[in-house]
């Protein structure tokens, strides 16, 4: 998976200490248990929800899939957890989990009373995935030393982390960075900016076209924004247009010293990031090099598995971020 002793210093950083790191996903789950060095004590990745499975028992059945790992390294007292991290989409608030779409019934759940049940002493931190992938890109990857700096993720679902002064920025009501609620300025008959280029509905948009054309199964988000099929390359160039477009306002809002990049749909990064420096050297000529403004973040894939991690060295130390909450 990943050596994670570059992502944090741990506080505690004997060699019986562990976390447990939790990033819930719309589609697939990660969870790994690590010690203070960064070493990769347990990992599993599973499906979030099973075949008419509701949320409730979802997370019921993912968090004793946690417990599971907890116990096989704390077995005969060799290592002692210390803190779990659980990231997920949607707005963490004390109320619970809001505006997550792609974890529909998420919203009913108490996933804070879950984990404090499914962990007892301890300390479980609850925090959204994207900020925590910014986070960590803020730690050691694409946004060190970038003051303000932008994660985006482009992935099943689409939102943002903006990093000032060494934090991530949580917001008034935690719904800082949820950019995929985004509409195109003037035109709000327009779908949000989730519903163009989220990998989700991106691939959503292709099944009736190929269903009728008798090719059997759609393409992957991925590979319709790299298509040469006409069809295709026309909604993969109105989705990065629009995607571009709503980057450009960022940029010229925020003013950050890097926009980095992450998610599934950076498998083709390639293609989402000509479309996106283009337009930046386009609408803002002079301002500043696109190529140094506009990157890959370092964390592609895991960025958000890494952020709860560094949550859970964070909270095992005595620090907690406003944006997240605390069993």
């Amino acid at each position: 998976m990943f050596d994670s002793a570059d992502l944090v210093d741990p506080p505690l950083p004997r060699d019986s200490l562990g976390i447990v790191a939790l990033d819930i996903g719309g589609t697939k789950t990660a969870m790994a248990a690590l010690d203070a060095a960064g070493t990769v004590l347990a990992e599993r990745r599973v499906a979030t929800r099973e075949p008419g499975e509701d949320m409730a028992h979802a997370l019921d059945r993912l968090l004793r899939l946690a417990r599971e790992q907890v116990a096989a390294v704390t077995r005969g007292g060799r290592r002692e957890i210390v803190a779990v991290g659980l990231v997920c989409p949607g707005t963490v608030t004390s109320a619970g989990v809001e505006l997550s779409p792609n974890l529909p019934g998420i919203e009913n759940v108490d996933v804070l009373g879950l984990a404090r049940e499914a962990f007892g002493s301890v300390p479980v931190v609850v925090a959204n995935d994207v900020k925590a992938a910014g986070l960590a890109e803020l730690r050691s990857g694409a946004l060190v030393a970038a003051d303000p700096g932008l994660f985006v993720n482009l992935g099943t679902g689409v939102a943002a982390a903006l990093t000032v002064g060494g934090r991530v920025v949580g917001g008034a009501r935690g719904v800082a960075g949820e950019i995929g609620y985004s509409l195109v300025p003037g035109r709000p008959d327009e779908p949000d900016l989730e519903s163009l280029i989220g990998g989700g509905p991106l691939t959503a948009r292709t099944q009736s076209l190929y269903a009728l054309a008798g090719n059997g199964l759609p393409p992957d988000a991925a590979a319709i924004l790299t298509s040469t099929d006409p069809r295709l390359r026309a909604i993969a160039d109105h989705a990065l247009d629009v995607l571009a477009g709503h980057v450009l306002n960022l940029y010229l809002a925020l003013d950050p010293t890097r926009i980095a990049l992450g998610g599934g749909l950076m498998a083709v990064s390639e293609r989402v990031l000509d479309v996106l420096r283009s337009f930046l050297a386009k609408h803002t000529p002079g301002t500043a090099d696109p190529g140094e403004v506009i990157v890959a973040a370092r964390y592609i894939h895991d960025g958000a598995l890494r952020g709860a991690a560094a949550l859970a060295w964070d909270v095992a130390g005595g620090e907690r971020p406003g944006w997240a909450l605390l069993t």
